[in-house]
């Protein structure tokens, strides 16, 4: 039996990064296995879908400056939504919270095949804007609540679950939409969420269903709250976030349009812009996480950050759709790195309780930027066109280094 079980770990992917982080950050192996899987289902549901959305919009009649204002307006309003949660999970029981979002996101998803205007849109968008961001925040805010020690590393390894259901998601958007449809791509997106949602359910049931909220502990939680939101400590990595994100409408947002109308791309090879991303970001996740726990986290947030006008730049400089896909290899800098690297700062910082709360404010300024965002890109490419966007893209997200650099070293 044993021998049995040894060449099934060597033979399967899974293990080579679950059975480290077990070792990493001592979780038992049902826990760490039961939360990879989990959110290797929430990014098998966010990628079967998320690359499609301005594609469907367009097939829907949406013109590119409406389709820029439903995702302005989506993520604006999830903000103040989105800290709610994440303060409601640092008090609750956070696993169930999970569990409810994902139930939630299951029944939505099927919504979207009856959408073909613009209201309709905002509202459905909206919903699944701040349900899936948190989703995906709290997943690792879940992990966090296990990884104490060594968390660039021990995160890292846990978050190539979301590579790899990235991976996953995205490769089967592009084949289900070539060869089935919209309406199923929507259908198998909810379907994982709903397994996701079953999974930590799981994990919450073995918790007690409401953590006691004494008058000296909500006093206590309230002083933290507190401590969070003025934390000196976070808001130069959160400033620099912000003017980045300005810019990831030029790749979330439009860059199908980009392949697809401007380099007569399919949509097919447009789906594979995203699936290929997940090739970089988990050596990404692992080794820049790693790397962040030998040296200072804000060094290396600055490499990453210093990928994005360089991804902007190549992608409008090689013309050939194939070599567009290749240069979103970057997206392991400007995002896997980034994300990790930036999450084991942020949980470094605040207290141990108030973790939601503070990969909440993370979530939090990346919307805000996506939000105006959505909006610039979206009136830059109708007056001018995906080029001149992917160079204003380019120039902004070259000013976020500088922001961290400077106010890192005045609040140090």
């Amino acid at each position: 039996m044993c021998i049995i079980i040894e060449k099934h770990v060597h033979d399967n992917i899974f293990f080579k990064y679950v059975m480290p982080l077990c070792e990493s950050t001592n979780m038992r192996l049902t826990d760490v296995t039961r939360l990879w899987i989990a959110t290797f289902l929430i990014y098998a549901a966010s990628g079967s879908v998320f690359p499609i959305f301005s594609i469907y919009m367009s097939y829907r009649g949406l013109s590119p400056y409406h389709i820029g204002l439903v995702v302005s307006i989506a993520t604006l309003s999830s903000i103040i939504p989105i800290v709610l949660i994440g303060h409601f999970s640092d008090i609750m029981n956070r696993e169930m919270v999970q569990s409810v979002m994902g139930t939630c996101l299951a029944f939505l998803m099927p919504i979207y095949r009856h959408l073909n205007s613009l209201l309709p849109f905002i509202i459905i968008h909206s919903m699944y804007t701040m349900l899936s961001y948190s989703y995906m925040t709290l997943s690792s805010a879940v992990a966090m609540d296990y990884i104490r020690t060594s968390r660039g590393s021990g995160f890292g390894r846990f978050r190539t679950s979301g590579a790899l259901g990235w991976m996953l998601g995205t490769f089967l958007c592009g084949w289900i939409v070539e060869n089935l449809g919209f309406s199923k791509v929507f259908l198998v997106s909810s379907i994982f969420f709903l397994l996701s949602a079953f999974l930590f359910m799981l994990g919450g049931l073995r918790k007690v269903g409401l953590r006691p909220l004494k008058t000296d502990s909500y006093v206590m939680h309230i002083t933290a709250f507190r401590n969070v939101i003025t934390n000196r400590a976070i808001y130069p990595l959160l400033t620099s976030i912000f003017i980045a994100s300005l810019t990831v409408p030029a790749y979330y947002t439009f860059l199908p349009l980009y392949m697809t109308e401007k380099l007569k791309a399919s949509r097919l090879l447009s789906s594979l812009a995203f699936t290929i991303t997940p090739v970089a970001e988990i050596p990404a996740m692992m080794y820049i996480g790693a790397l962040s726990d030998r040296i200072d986290r804000r060094k290396v947030i600055v490499l990453c950050l210093g990928a994005y006008p360089v991804r902007y730049l190549l992608t409008v400089f090689v013309r050939d759709p194939i070599l567009v896909v290749l240069v979103q290899l970057l997206h392991g800098l400007t995002f896997g790195g980034l994300y990790v690297v930036s999450t084991a700062y942020i949980s470094d910082s605040v207290p141990e309780d108030m973790k939601g709360l503070a990969l909440s404010l993370y979530t939090i300024f990346t919307n805000l930027g996506s939000f105006i965002g959505n909006y610039m890109m979206g009136s830059i490419v109708r007056s001018y066109g995906f080029v001149v966007m992917y160079f204003m893209a380019a120039f902004i997200s070259s000013i976020s280094i500088p922001t961290l650099v400077m106010f890192s070293s005045r609040h140090r």
